[in-house]
């Protein structure tokens, strides 16, 4: 059980399922099919060592193929299985579909491409494992889900986060809309505070909040006191006739 949008807000953690990287609703089918220009750059950089890697263990090139295509389906569900794949494969491919994309990401492969690649292994004359070769290819299926994790939990903790960006946007609104009222309606010693809005807006995300907090926390008590004010001098100045205004 990963901390994704949805189990964050079913902990009470966060008010909002929202995908740090591109704002969408998030579980745990969606980290890796974010669509966020950093998911998709990740997922690239990924699928590419990937690639190289089933070169480098001398996979059979229609199963890399197969595989990759498998992979390609994970972000990309609707899209139809690719022209070139063998029929030799064909049956390890429905197989491994019938796993599923998240199985997929958690390593679990079908047992049908293990004869398939002893087959290739045999035909160029390799010697290699070929219970090593699906052991390290599941493994390498695994840490392709574990970087894109990797990945959402970086933007999480920065400023790319969608949600912080907004919240950035909000206070700054609130923190120019200070200084735009001006220092006048605020008591002496909390004037200081609007002296410079580019030093206020530089500050870090929370004590911007907690600025704005005060300040606003400041401006609703000098309504309070103006209204009780207002209030005492109609019960002075015209008790009787009832005016609403002076």
């Amino acid at each position: 059980m990963c901390g994704t949008g949805t189990f964050k807000v079913l902990w009470g953690l966060e008010t909002s399922a929202a995908c740090p990287r591109c704002g969408n609703f998030e579980d745990h089918l969606h980290v890796p099919c974010c669509r966020a220009a950093s998911a998709t750059a990740e997922w690239d950089r990924r699928t590419a060592a990937f690639s190289a890697w089933l070169d480098l263990q001398l996979t059979g090139p229609s199963i890399k193929i197969a595989i990759l295509q498998l992979l390609h389906g994970v972000r990309t569900p609707t899209t139809s299985p690719l022209r070139t794949i063998s029929p030799l494969v064909w049956s390890a491919f429905l197989a491994q579909q019938v796993i599923g994309s998240q199985g997929l990401l958690e390593g679990r492969i079908a047992s049908s491409w293990l004869p398939l690649q002893q087959q290739h292994y045999d035909e160029i004359r390799c010697r290699q494992s070929v219970s090593l070769w699906a052991s390290c290819l599941s493994q390498q299926l695994i840490s392709i889900g574990f970087y894109m994790w990797e990945q959402r939990n970086s933007v999480q903790h920065s400023d790319d986060n969608v949600q912080l960006r907004e919240r950035h946007s909000t206070v700054n609104e609130g923190i120019h809309s200070q200084f735009d009222m001006g220092p006048d309606d605020l008591p002496k010693e909390i004037q200081p505070m609007l002296t410079s809005r580019r030093r206020v807006l530089r500050k870090s995300l929370v004590d911007k909040e907690e600025w704005l907090k005060l300040l606003c926390q400041e401006h609703r008590d000098f309504r309070r006191s103006m209204k009780a004010q207002r209030r005492s001098l109609r019960t002075i100045f015209f008790p009787v006739l009832g005016y609403d205004e002076i």
